[in-house]
This record gives structure tokens, C-alpha cells and sequence, in this order.
């Protein structure tokens, strides 16, 4: 699978689980969120690409 492949098929709603485990406790973290395409002409990616501090 390509790397476009991969976020084409990435878009829309998604979860991710996160648990950790130690032996006083036990915590688990649920995340639910949309994953949404940008135009490569969006400022705030372009903002990015622009930024060589990263």
C-alpha cells in the first residue's frame, strides 16, 4: 500500500484505543475523530510545508 493509499483510505471517522497498564491501576483512553482531505493549497499546509524548523 502507497503512502496516498493509506490516508485516501484513512478519511472519515475513526477511533483509537489506548490502554496502560500498571500495577496500582489500569487506564484506558478512547479517541474518536474525522479525519478530513486538505487542498495542498490550504494556508495552514502550506504554512507547514513552508516552516524548515520542523
Amino acid at each position: 500500500m502507497e503512502i496516498t493509499e493509506f490516508f485516501e483510505f484513512s478519511i472519515g471517522r475513526s477511533r483509537s484505543h489506548h490502554s496502560d497498564h500498571h500495577l496500582a491501576f489500569a487506564h484506558l483512553e478512547q479517541v474518536h475523530y474525522n479525519i478530513e482531505p486538505l487542498s495542498v493549497n490550504n494556508s495552514a499546509v502550506v504554512e507547514i510545508c513552508l516552516d524548515k524548523s520542523r
